[in-house]
């Protein structure tokens, strides 16, 4: 007998099972945990891990991670607190060579400081980013690296990434011309050699200095000056192999124009990524006289004869118009303050300004409205038993002598005068500063540096290039050119800090 049973669509049952309500709140929950999971934590690890190049960068906190090359580092010290470190800087790059420089502050250095090593790569990540340094940069990027708390610098084994082994921010002699005295940039150079002159002698007191002549490739010639643990380290490496350098690249160095349109590259601060290379072989190609690798290129150097004041009034006037040093001691027997005590001079190339009605020009610099700074020019009254001379000593060894600065003694000279302040007609060259009347009577050992003019009639004053209170601190070697050349004028020697961290590199094949 069949059933009567009601009619129901296939697949379709007549009664749901019971819903478990406790059940459904679970898997309710865990849908929006895992959705909240996926939407906003997964693209945050990501981010904090992603890629970023460094002209990317911008300035603030930076999460992402940059691969990079160190290609040098040093410590950066503070000269005027007796050397204390300020932090430990870098030089980075990426694979689209851009460089950008980075820094370390001191107290964390210590936690990097082991990890570093020049020319392997980094992932860089946790970083602050600055804006860098208008003054001696290292780097054409606007923006600078700073560590922080957070920082990861990881040494990797290896990268796929081509990221340089190196880079030079080379200039033309123009560019350098540019350059010269403003103190913003710290280029790199590469030229041939074609003269060295040192005064490195065997336990020999005194500053030490080497002297390079290149020739770039354009066909000029520039000077690039090393002093002290530079210059030291230079003839070490120098002397260490038997075959003279020919082709000469050095970084970080600063543009200098002393005596007229010559460049002289001075080596300020070997803490600012200094590197130099000596490569024994190959030849830059443009202009300029060929030398054989016979032929050497170092001027040796030799004593600075002492002289009496009588003998050198005598040289003077028998002797044959040459560039020549001497020392001579003498005893300061007066100030000749017919000219004053000090000059108002540029504060770029120290030369003397002209004053404008509301200014002051520089010609030298071609500028009109010039920043000028108060220099010392003191004609000192000397003698000994044989003879009488005048002496003329400038801003920066008169500085050294007295320990004050031109303008500090100016304005103690303020004071004495009950003048509140300085104008620009004020005459401060006329009272002498207690700091120079101290002077007289005080027995210097002088190293005079004698050119063309003091060989003429209007001759009336040798000019003071280093002054010594014993005989026994004065240095016996000094330059002396024994061939013919187009070398730049001796520049003018500039305090340098001490290191130990100058590197001196040679790539030299002696077959």
């Amino acid at each position: 007998m069949a059933l009567n049973r009601p009619h129901r669509n296939p697949g379709v049952t007549s009664k749901a099972p019971a819903i478990n309500n406790h059940y459904l709140r679970h898997e309710q929950q865990s849908f929006k945990e895992t959705k909240t999971k996926t939407l906003f934590s997964f693209p945050i690890a990501a981010m904090a891990n992603s890629y970023t190049l460094l002209a990317d960068l911008k300035a603030g906190r930076c999460s992402n991670t940059a691969e990079l090359r160190l290609l040098r580092f040093w410590e950066a010290r503070n000269v005027k607190k007796g050397g204390e470190l300020m932090s430990v800087d870098m030089l980075l790059l990426d694979e689209k060579s851009t460089l950008i420089q980075g820094s370390i502050g001191s107290i964390r250095q210590l936690r990097f400081r082991n990890r570093l090593s020049e020319g392997s790569v980094y992932a860089l990540s946790g970083f602050d980013v600055s804006r860098s340094n208008p003054n001696f940069r290292l780097s054409d990027e606007p923006l600078s690296i700073r560590f922080n708390d957070g920082t990861s610098f990881d040494k990797l084994p290896e990268s796929v990434r081509p990221i340089p082994t190196e880079l030079f921010r080379f200039r033309s002699y123009n560019r350098l011309l540019e350059l010269a005295n403003t103190g913003k940039q710290l280029p790199d150079i590469l030229g041939e050699l074609t003269a060295i002159r040192s005064t490195i002698t065997d336990r020999i007191p005194g500053a030490q200095r080497v002297m390079l002549t290149l020739r770039l490739q354009s066909g000029e010639s520039v000077c690039v000056s090393l002093f002290d643990y530079m210059a030291l380290a230079f003839h070490t490496k120098f002397d260490s192999y038997g075959k003279e350098p020919r082709i000469v690249l050095a970084t970080g160095l600063n543009p200098k124009i002393v005596g007229g349109n010559r460049v002289f590259v001075i080596l300020l601060l070997s803490s600012w990524g200094l590197l130099i290379k000596l490569l024994c072989e190959g030849r830059l190609p443009g202009h300029g006289s060929e030398h054989t690798s016979s032929s050497s290129k170092v001027v040796h150097a030799q004593k600075i004869e002492p002289m009496t004041v009588s003998e050198l009034n005598q040289f003077v006037i028998t002797s044959e118009s040459q560039i020549i040093e001497f020392l001579c001691t003498a005893k300061v027997t007066g100030i000749d303050q017919a000219d004053g005590w000090c000059y108002i001079g540029c504060s770029v190339c120290s030369k003397k300004l002209l004053r404008e009605t509301s200014s002051f020009t520089c010609v030298p610099c071609n500028v009109t409205n010039a920043v000028a700074a108060l220099r010392y020019r003191v004609t000192l009254s000397v003698s000994d038993s044989t003879d009488t001379a005048s002496f003329l000593g400038f801003d920066i060894e008169m500085a050294k002598l007295t320990n004050i600065l031109a303008s500090e003694a100016s304005q103690i000279v303020l004071m004495f005068l009950g003048i509140p302040g300085i104008g620009a007609d004020a005459r401060v060259d006329t009272e002498l500063p207690q700091a120079l009347a101290e002077l007289v009577g005080k027995t210097y050992t002088f190293q005079l540096k004698l050119n063309d003019f003091n060989f003429t009639s209007k001759h009336q004053t040798f000019t003071i290039s280093r002054i010594f209170p014993e005989r026994a601190l004065a240095p016996l070697p000094a330059f002396v050119v024994q061939e013919s050349g187009n070398n730049p004028d001796e520049p003018v020697a500039e305090a340098v800090a001490p290191d130990t961290s100058a590197r001196v590199g040679t790539t030299c094949n002696d077959t």
